[in-house]
């Protein structure tokens, strides 16, 4: 509520000792990365199945702060919460987009829809995910093992806050590209720890917390303009 009442109230803001904004739309465009997928413990995951359910998109003022991460044995031990980086401060809220939809990653680029937003710096996005989450399914293997998976789908508490968007929006033609990195969202998965099964993936087991922490990890999606050419 107060995210789209702070949007609001962005759309009205007039140029009075502040800065004056326009309003403006643009298209959302969702995509994956075509990177291998390697985990942090040397499995190699092939996918057969890669969906994923989204709920809104929203844009603010407020910079992510830049950090990296290192794969540590406690990923295994902690639970799948997954804090955003940093001091971030979302700041103004500056455009959204709330039209469900489900998405095939493995299908190509999909147009999401059009986000309202107004003119002004944007710093990063907000991706809050459908009731039925993302899912993977696949094959892992490592050596001479192979596990078939299937993660069923997983939908974070709440929204996936920190999505680094850096952007002096304008009125110029253009979109927005969101891809979802799955490299980086398997990466904590380790396909030796499945609990009591993988297919379906045992939602206790050390896997699927690693498989929760990536989907949660802000840094698994990437957010940049594309200006028509």
């Amino acid at each position: 509520m107060k995210t789209m009442v702070a949007f609001a109230l962005a759309l009205s803001v007039l140029s009075c000792g502040g800065t004056a904004r326009t309003r403006r739309t643009f298209p959302l465009v969702v995509s994956k990365e075509s990177a291998a997928l390697v985990t942090d413990t040397g499995w190699t995951v092939t996918l057969s199945s890669a969906t994923v359910s989204l709920a809104s998109a929203r844009f603010f003022s407020g910079e992510v702060p830049a950090i990296s991460r290192r794969w540590s044995p406690l990923d295994l031990l902690v639970s799948t919460a997954w804090a955003h980086p940093g001091h971030y401060v979302p700041g103004e809220a500056l455009g959204e987009l709330l039209t469900p939809l489900d998405v095939d990653l493995l299908g190509g680029e999909v147009t999401w829809g059009t986000t309202n937003a107004v003119t002004g710096p944007y710093g990063s996005m907000q991706l809050t995910l459908g009731s039925a989450g993302l899912r993977l399914a696949g094959t892992a293997t490592k050596d001479t093992q192979s596990v078939a998976f299937d993660t069923l789908g997983f939908a974070p508490p709440g929204p996936i806050e920190a999505i680094a968007f850096a952007h002096e929006m304008d009125t110029s033609a253009g979109q927005v590209r969101l891809t979802f990195d799955l490299k980086a969202i398997v990466s904590r998965m380790d396909f030796a720890q499945v609990g009591t099964g993988a297919d379906p993936l045992d939602p206790a087991s050390p896997c699927f917390n690693g498989f929760g922490r990536g989907v949660q990890d802000s840094s698994a999606y990437h957010a940049v303009w594309e200006a028509n050419p």
